[in-house]
């Protein structure tokens, strides 16, 4: 169990270390003109991407008016802050996972404090990583403990377990 959870922290810290010099293509000009000819063939009944539930036509949809936002009125990536840039790198990737129906690979950057300091840091991770970290600590942290007053055998709703 525990060997588990350092599995999934030294994937981490190694997509992290990939990563750390992760970011949108910087040409704001290719970013919007391959979005409006993804946008386009979408729209359409027919064509690569006809092949789409509306579920995820949404999404794609979600995805690319937060890029059509960010890059709005700005000729270059270097004008969005840190957390801009973040915030359009994860847009494009889920537009890439949507795509090619590849939702595990997906690439997913927060920017966070560094324990100990007030410096934030970007960490990237895949969502397959995020979700074995999760139930690493889940397992890790084992089944939840009841005040007193509940029976044994039963969870902390008084479920039988």
């Amino acid at each position: 169990m525990r060997a588990d959870l350092l599995v999934g922290v030294l994937l981490l810290v190694v997509t992290v270390n990939a990563a750390a010099s992760f970011g949108p293509p910087s040409n704001v000009q290719e970013i919007l003109r391959e979005q409006r000819a993804i946008q386009s063939e979408t729209e359409g009944t027919t064509g690569n991407y006809s092949r789409f539930k509306p579920e995820a036509k949404q999404r794609l949809m979600r995805a690319q008016a937060k890029v059509f936002r960010l890059l709005d009125g700005n000729s270059t990536i270097d004008h969005l802050n840190e957390l801009q840039k973040v915030e359009l790198f994860n847009a494009l990737q889920e537009v890439q996972a949507i795509l090619e129906d590849n939702e595990k690979d997906r690439l997913i950057c927060k920017r966070e404090r560094k324990v100990g300091t007030t410096i934030r840091e970007t960490r990237c991770a895949t969502v397959a990583q995020r979700e074995e970290l999760e139930k690493g600590a889940r397992e890790w942290l084992g089944p939840k403990t009841c005040s007193a007053g509940f029976e044994p055998g039963t969870d902390c709703g008084g479920e039988a377990r």
